[in-house]
């Protein structure tokens, strides 16, 4: 009888090691992909300017500020109005900040302001800012060309008050100071003869009326003044009474003399009582 062969297990077949790793590196990529999805896309990177010629011109965009329009001043109201004309268009402006005399009335110190006024404004190119129109009129700082602010020139040289109407908190402090420069030092309408006050009529200079002194008193002399010459005086002649003789007035009229004149024959002073030259009158 013949002896049955033991049973002997078939060998498996093995994978080549290179595909075992292939398809670890798959089951990797499934597990990691079934967590966290699709994975995101790749943001294109930006393709490069060509870079341009050393000839071209690099312009660059600069932000400018809106225009400003200019005025000119072709004519002052007073110290704080003016007229002014830009594209044909006139327009009366009022300056904010300050006031000065009026020049309705004989106010004190309006003649000096309205002349330095027409000398620093008539003609000049200025610039309105803060602009606000008010029946017509328009309220607003004016610029000089120069830079400087009507409003704080006109303070500190005197010409003009401060005034809080329509004026900005940031620029009151600013002419409070200017108003103050002048206030201190008395300058222009700080001074003699308004004092600050430029309501109050001007004063007109009158010419003081000199005095005269007082006599000298007269000094006695004590020279004797010369005695006045002695003049001696000849009676008039007496007068001719010829050969008539008249005892008194009776025998006048007895002769028919009366009334008898001195110079007349018979006249005498006894005669005429009263010695006015007619006897027995």
């Amino acid at each position: 009888m013949n002896a049955v062969p033991a049973y002997q297990p078939a060998q498996r077949r093995r994978f080549p090691k290179w595909l075992k790793i292939t398809l670890s590196v798959f089951g990797v990529l499934f597990v990691l992909g079934a967590i966290f999805g699709k994975s995101p896309e790749k943001t294109p990177q930006p393709v490069a300017a060509a870079p341009t010629s050393t000839s071209a011109t690099t312009t660059s965009t600069t932000t400018t500020a809106p225009p400003v329009d200019t005025y000119t001043v072709v004519g002052v109201v007073d110290g704080n109005t003016v007229k002014v004309i830009s594209a044909g268009l006139e327009k009366t402006v009022r300056v904010l900040g300050i006031r000065t005399a009026p020049q309705s009335g004989p106010s004190c110190f309006s003649t000096e302001t309205m002349a330095w006024a027409t000398q620093i404004l008539t003609g000049q190119k200025v610039t309105l800012q803060n602009m606000a129109d008010q029946a017509g009129t328009v309220l607003a700082y004016v610029k000089l060309a120069n830079g400087d602010d009507y409003s704080t020139s006109a303070l500190k040289a005197g010409y003009a008050k401060y005034s809080v109407e329509g004026v900005l908190s940031s620029a009151g402090a600013a002419l409070q100071s200017a108003e103050s420069l002048a206030s201190n030092a008395g300058i222009g309408l700080w001074g003699e003869p308004c004092k600050g006050n430029i309501d109050a009529p001007a004063q007109v200079d009158v010419p003081a009326v000199p005095v005269e002194p007082p006599p000298a008193p007269v000094q006695k002399s004590t020279t004797k003044a010369p005695a006045p010459p002695k003049t001696t005086t000849k009676a008039p002649p007496a007068p001719d009474t010829g050969s008539a003789y008249y005892a008194n007035c009776d025998a006048v009229r007895a002769a028919g003399k009366d009334p008898i004149h001195v110079g007349q024959p018979g006249y005498s002073r006894k005669l005429d009582r009263d010695g006015d030259g007619v006897g027995c009158e």
